[in-house]
């Protein structure tokens, strides 16, 4: 009996690590970071706001999740069947899918260079910039090689799809065990801090609220600004609703259904309270010159060494993301096999030649140089897909109410209109700062921030002339390969069920034999 009570307790935890794990990289002791410099002592506040917001759209994806999509998942599956077009469900699809396969490029990267950690403002006093930080000054490593640093990119790549390689459960549980440990740690060292520190510059701290002149003559402006920066510390909690798609083909979706929303409010609590603390016991003067604002918090009221204790979450936390976001990298490739069958082939559990193409491509910019290229597309493209699910969710009931009722999980009354409502304004603004801002600063903002270190002024410069052009080039490959793989099917015989049945048959691939009979409605 008690054995039971773990499983079944273990199971949503393990599902719910999935979206820790790809939300915290390795920036979480960088809180609050620029969130901070733009809102001021509000910065938790900005925070807690945007975690709320986020929790919002994790009601949108855990409806998306949960739904009669089949292994489609929750941006192509959704948005093709809700609104009866397979061209718009790609076009939502493949943007998140680049969104997730720069972002593993760009840990695949740093772990290869050994996880170096950004240089601050002390390399410049001490004239240490330029020499070895991170795992790298830990193990006495001076330089790399590139073709070592490739080799090492590469290297945890191929760990990574071992991992998965292992089956979802495992996966699950790998990714979960180091992600909820780095919370439980940050927590008690959060707590440990604050208890000695709360009574020497809390105070001084947060009164006066707004201690600029800017932040006095527009102090909802500057949490408004700072709710919509904090909104990207969150980027990568929807992971939890791959992993929950999955479960529900084995008929676990009533006890990990939402799994989303808790690693949104989960997420929203460690980082919220992270910033609290850290403007709480650090005076606001020294906090701006700090480095990494939470370790130093941490070191000055507790034995522990900033750096040390920064490179050991990083790089848990960092190698735990680039399994992570392999999840939803893979299952969303997977949901656009139907348009290209051969991507069916092989184990559906885990999706075996997704996962390659993913990972492999991931390597791939790592050892090419292209990482900074991909990232310009990463957090819009990210976005878009983010928008894509919670506007057709908020539609779902009124478009296709026969979808809305065959959801397990869907939120009713007032409170669920206006969390779906929130979702979209979530969405929305997530995508409008994401094409307002250069890659930089954007991800930046978020808790992958400390794998930026492996750039200098790349994601500063202009490829392409910026987000918006390059998001559109890309949705205009994603037509063109299209029209390609339409043409492909139409050679082949390949015949795909209309979008409004239920539960159509699923049509043979003529030239694939038995192994490419998987080709199902989304």
């Amino acid at each position: 009996m008690e054995t039971g009570r773990l499983a079944a307790l273990a199971r949503p935890l393990a599902v719910t690590g999935v979206g820790l794990a790809a939300a915290l990289g390795g920036g979480l002791l960088y809180v609050p970071g620029g969130v901070a410099q733009g809102s001021g002592p509000q910065a938790p506040a900005a925070y807690l706001l945007a975690g709320g917001g986020v929790a919002c759209l994790a009601v949108a994806f855990a409806v998306a999740a949960a739904g009669p999509f089949g292994d489609r998942g929750p941006v192509y599956g959704a948005v093709a069947r809700v609104w009866g077009s397979r061209p718009l469900g790609a076009l939502a699809a493949w943007p998140a899918l680049a969104g997730y396969v720069a972002l593993l490029a760009l840990l695949a990267e740093w772990l290869g260079r050994l996880a170096p950690l950004p240089a601050g403002t002390g390399a410049y006093v001490d004239g240490t910039l330029g020499a070895p930080t991170g795992l790298a000054a830990v193990l006495g490593v001076t330089s790399l090689s590139p073709l070592v640093a490739d080799g090492l990119a590469v290297g945890v790549c191929a760990l990574a799809l071992g991992v998965h390689l292992l089956g979802v459960r495992r996966v699950a549980l790998a990714v979960a065990v180091p992600a909820w440990g780095v919370v439980v740690v940050a927590t008690a060292l959060l707590g440990a801090a604050f208890v000695p520190g709360v009574g020497e510059f809390v105070a001084g701290n947060f009164d006066p609220l707004y201690p600029t002149s800017g932040l006095r003559r527009a102090p909802v402006r500057a949490l408004v600004g700072g709710t919509g920066a904090a909104l990207f510390a969150f980027v990568g909690v929807e992971a939890a609703a791959y992993a929950v798609a999955d479960a529900s083909e084995d008929g676990e979706v009533d006890a990990v259904g939402g799994a989303p929303v808790l690693a949104a409010a989960v997420a929203c609590g460690v980082v919220s309270t992270t910033a609290f603390v850290a403007l709480g016991i650090v005076d606001w003067t020294r906090l701006n010159l700090a480095d990494i604002p939470a370790a130093d918090a941490f070191a000055a009221y507790l034995p522990v060494e900033p750096v040390g204790l920064t490179v050991a979450v990083s790089v848990v936390a960092g190698a735990a993301a680039l399994v992570a976001i392999g999840v939803p990298a893979s299952r969303t490739l997977a949901g656009l096999a139907e348009l290209f069958p051969p991507l069916s082939r092989g184990p559906g559990d885990p999706p075996l030649a997704s996962l390659l193409v993913v990972y492999g491509a991931a390597a791939a910019l790592a050892v090419a140089d292209l990482v900074a290229s991909a990232l310009y597309v990463a957090a819009p493209g990210l976005a878009l897909s983010y928008l894509a699910v919670a506007v057709t969710v908020a539609a779902m009931p009124s478009r296709r109410p026969d979808l809305w009722a065959a959801c397990p999980v869907r939120p009713t009354g007032r409170a669920g209109r206006l969390a779906l409502a929130g979702a979209v304004a979530v969405a929305a603004s997530l995508l409008g700062v994401a094409l307002a801002r250069d890659p930089a600063t954007v991800l930046g903002l978020s808790l992958h921030r400390v794998s930026l270190s492996v750039f200098d002024f790349e994601l500063v410069s202009d490829p392409l002339g910026g987000h918006v052009p390059a998001l559109v080039a890309w949705q205009l490959l994603g037509v063109g390969l299209y029209v390609v793989l339409r043409d492909y099917r139409e050679s082949t015989g390949v015949r795909l069920p209309p979008l409004g049945d239920s539960d159509g048959p699923e049509p043979t691939d003529p030239a694939g034999g038995d192994d490419a009979e998987r080709v199902a409605e989304p």
